[in-house]
């Protein structure tokens, strides 16, 4: 079924709407900003080492990226709203258990987080964006991502409110994932398409190679190196940080001050594809970022010129995945519009996974600069992939 056979009115199509958005921002507060800040941070006052804290964030990723790929199953079989459920009920669960369990076995609940988190993802946003009209669909990608970008202003927020050593902030991020249930009863509910679709011919323009057994595209490409940036910003920050001589609450501060420039670059940056293109507008993204990775290198010592380049990182890497949806979305419908989400969300997942697990593991072996040079080498790959790439 197409979604212009959709039998739902434009009131209740932007009621649903409005409503998958909520499920989005509340969900993404306890589920992604407390489940991939939180722990590194809790983990580094605990005296955790680099590799470990890089190995427990790469479980959350990982768990994210499983439950991405058993999405299809699960959605199939129950639909888009009992799946969302079950990834949610997840987090709760998994939010209760970690103040009460020792911290050398927290990649168990972590990786828990993460798969709940893929199936809400993948769920949720195909849900939302088989509902949302082609002509708009970089404008609703830019507004979605702005508020769920508030996920990550409002996550640090509560571990500076609450600190990251005591259990009130886990139950605050079971609490937030909790109220995010109602509203998928507000939303109207569409058949479920085969998100493990075979593969489906795109244009010629977006295929760059194959990747783990799923054709990847450029979209896909683009917000893998987001992810592989993010997610090592977000796991290893607290450990550079420490290192120049900075708190705790100071790291999570600057964690929120990353989070203001991921919600308020969005809505620009999707109305800048609409009007530019996807390419042009990955290549200011890669512009702005690299001169920021400079800027850290040179002046990124203390505080304020930290702020700086969080609030600048966080609005144009946190782009690339904003630029990879809105690729993945273009000219297509249906199940395409499914296999174009899937590879873009296992991508991102992937790459941020394997961004803190490698990061980790250098800054172990070498020194917390690393994190910010292993940022520079991402960035030369994807200049790489836009001097290969044409757009229709």
């Amino acid at each position: 079924m197409s979604e212009h056979e959709l039998a739902i009115s434009d009131s209740r199509r932007f009621a649903s709407m409005v409503a998958l958005n909520a499920v989005s921002m509340l969900s993404q507060i306890g589920q992604f900003a407390m489940g991939s800040m939180l722990l590194p941070i809790a983990l580094e006052a605990k005296k955790a080492s680099p590799a470990f804290i890089g190995f427990t964030s790469a479980t959350f990723w990982l768990g994210m990226l499983a439950g991405l790929l058993a999405a299809g199953q699960i959605t199939r079989t129950l639909g888009y709203r009992n799946t969302v459920i079950i990834g949610l009920v997840m987090g709760v669960a998994s939010f209760v258990l970690l103040p009460v369990i020792e911290w050398h076995w927290w990649a168990l609940p972590a990786a828990a987080i993460g798969f709940g988190t893929g199936l809400r993802w993948i769920a949720n946003e195909t849900w939302l964006y088989r509902l949302a009209p082609a002509y708009a669909r970089g404008r609703i990608v830019g507004i979605h991502e702005t508020l769920i970008g508030l996920a990550s202003i409002i996550g640090p927020l509560i571990i500076v409110a609450l600190g990251a050593i005591k259990p009130d902030a886990y139950w605050v991020a079971a609490g937030m994932i909790a109220t995010s249930i109602p509203p998928l009863f507000v939303a109207a509910s569409i058949p479920a398409v085969n998100i493990d679709a075979a593969y489906i011919p795109v244009k010629k323009n977006g295929a760059a190679l194959s990747f783990a057994m799923l054709f990847v595209s450029f979209g896909g490409l683009i917000a893998g190196l987001g992810g592989w940036i993010e997610g090592s910003l977000f796991a290893l920050l607290p450990v550079y940080n420490t290192d120049i001589g900075l708190t705790s609450r100071e790291t999570a501060w600057l964690l929120t001050i990353l989070g203001v420039g991921l919600m308020v670059f969005q809505f620009p940056i999707g109305w800048l594809a609409d009007h530019k293109g996807v390419r042009w507008t990955t290549k200011l993204c890669g512009l702005v970022a690299f001169a920021t990775t400079m800027f850290t290198i040179i002046f990124g010592t203390q505080f304020y010129p930290l702020a700086i380049a969080m609030f600048l990182f966080g609005g144009f890497t946190g782009g690339l995945l904003t630029l990879g949806i809105i690729w993945a979305t273009q000219h297509s419908a249906g199940a395409e519009l499914t296999h174009n989400m899937r590879q873009v969300s296992v991508t991102y997942t992937l790459l941020s996974a394997l961004g803190p697990l490698a990061t980790g593991f250098m800054m172990s072996h070498s020194n917390s600069a690393t994190l910010l040079w292993q940022q520079l080498a991402a960035l030369a790959v994807l200049a790489l992939l836009l001097l290969k790439w044409r757009e229709s």
